[in-house]
């Protein structure tokens, strides 16, 4: 079956503060990481006749594709940047009676910067990894359905292998992992999943302060989500994951400090969240997530101290579906997440909690929507967005399956006094940004993707007020 892909892209975002987070790269490559992520399709489920032969019973998609992006970006400084990567994807699915599953999936891309413009210092290059996807996954109920030709009331399935992981909304976790993912479902309405993983190489940490932060970051994640099912469909869920940090290094990333520093930031997060349909028209997606742990304080400021962790973030989001023959829908979207008054950076160890106080700074491997060009992080973030899309002609032959879409978003501080990941002052009010895109599919093998946004500093930014922009073009030939 062919398939493409349509991809986006995240802007940079400047550093600010004594050992702010650097250009903000690792929130570029967390969120590429997402976007080009392919979304799993279920298969469909069915019965099959135990009398075929396991060829026939069998299935078997394999393919890929070919796609060349475009980026061109203003950042927090008002360097211009450039980016063009040429990319070639394969992958493979396969599946026996649909209770054995098994995907692959091996991605080369290069990436060519302008001429000093890396965005993590390291030139042009391959961008790691090349096999990207590859997990096996059973499922007991069909198991036990295309033997025994009867449904089975509550189910066992696990996957198992290198996957991208969306804990609840992703507040508290999106990522790749090496993981373990087991659900045990008790009957329609209960079921519990599970996760236990560990992050592979060249994963970008929050803390930019370690040496090593995007290549050897080594966190472990255990959680549990107890999921209710109601019979209008709707999903209520209450979960816990732990997030060790096993990284041994004591030294960090120079120029920041010449030192030694005790790294160790370990987080137990607890969340309640809802997926609802209020209506034919209305979806509604809310999340709370409390964060606990520990994490050393900056060495910068006296002897390091182990303190407590004590921050939060949440997420609302109301979708409105028109209905109608243009596939319009308009999105209404919160987002908070907590910061920390004494910090001088708001992910880093160095330069970041004072010794013997509570830190309360919401810090992640999650994802959060804050724009294409303003691209912040989620901690000490309020962020307003207004969106709408739709597809303008869709019995018009060609342009069938042309989408647009607008995005406008209004950026705050949560604490005035905490910091974000660039430089700002005492007011509150960030700015605003427009982003707007285009999604084409020209025919069953070719896509073609544009995105735009401008975000236009507020009174908070200490950097210039210039209007910062970022754009990206992506082709995708699929086969």
């Amino acid at each position: 079956m062919k398939r493409a892909f349509l991809i986006t892209a995240a802007a940079l975002t400047g550093s600010g503060g004594l050992a702010a987070t650097a250009l903000g790269q690792e929130v570029d490559q967390r969120r590429i990481e997402r976007q080009l992520r392919v979304a799993d399709t279920p298969l469909n489920r069915y019965l099959p006749d135990p009398n075929l032969s396991l060829e026939e019973r069998s299935v078997l998609d394999v393919g890929g594709n070919l796609s060349f992006q475009a980026v061109f970006l203003k950042d927090a400084a008002q360097n211009s940047r450039r980016l063009f990567q040429p990319e070639a994807s394969i992958y493979a699915r396969g599946s026996i009676d649909g209770a054995h599953s098994a995907f692959f999936r091996a991605t080369a891309a290069y990436r060519d910067y302008s001429p000093g413009d890396s965005f993590d210092g390291r030139g042009d290059r391959l961008a790691e990894p090349v096999p990207d996807r590859y997990w096996y996954e059973f499922d007991l109920r069909r198991a036990v359905e295309s033997g025994a030709q009867q449904e089975m009331a509550g189910n066992f399935n696990i996957r198992v292998g290198r996957q991208f992981v969306d804990w609840g909304s992703g507040l508290a976790l999106s990522e790749t992992l090496y993981a373990a993912k087991p659900t045990f479902e008790f009957d329609r309405t209960l079921r519990l999943e599970g996760l236990a993983g560990i992050t592979p190489d060249h994963t970008p940490d929050f803390d930019t302060s370690r040496e090593s932060y995007d290549e050897k970051t080594r966190r472990t994640y255990f959680g549990a989500r107890l999921v209710y099912r109601d019979p209008s469909a709707n999903e209520y869920y209450v979960s816990y994951l732990y997030s060790g940090d096993n990284y041994n290094r004591t030294r960090s990333r120079p120029p920041i400090v010449f030192t030694d520093a005790q790294f160790d930031h370990t987080s137990h997060f607890i969340s309640v969240g809802a997926n609802l349909s209020l209506s034919d028209n209305v979806l509604m997606v809310g999340e709370g997530v409390l964060q606990l742990g520990t994490t050393f304080s900056d060495p910068l400021r006296g002897i390091q101290t182990r303190d407590s962790i004590g921050a939060g973030a949440g997420r609302l989001q109301t979708t409105y579906l028109f209905r109608d023959e243009m596939r319009s829908r308009m999105e209404l979207e919160f987002l908070v997440g907590t910061g920390d008054d004494d910090r001088l950076s708001p992910t880093d160890t160095v330069g970041g909690n004072a010794s013997g106080t509570t830190d309360h700074a919401f810090n992640s491997l999650g994802f959060a929507n804050t724009g294409l060009a303003f691209a912040g992080g989620l901690g000490n973030l309020w962020s307003t967005r207004l969106g709408y899309s739709f597809e303008p002609f869709p019995d018009l032959g060609a342009t069938s399956a042309l989408q647009l879409g607008i995005d406008g978003f209004l950026f705050n501080k949560v604490s005035t006094r905490a910091p974000i990941d660039e430089q700002t002052n005492n007011h509150r009010f960030l700015g605003g940004e427009l982003d707007v895109y285009v999604n084409y599919r020209i025919t069953s093998d070719l896509a073609l993707s544009a995105r735009y946004g401008v975000f236009f500093p507020g009174a908070g930014i200490e950097s210039s007020r210039r209007s910062r922009d970022f754009a990206l073009v992506s082709v995708v030939f699929s086969f």
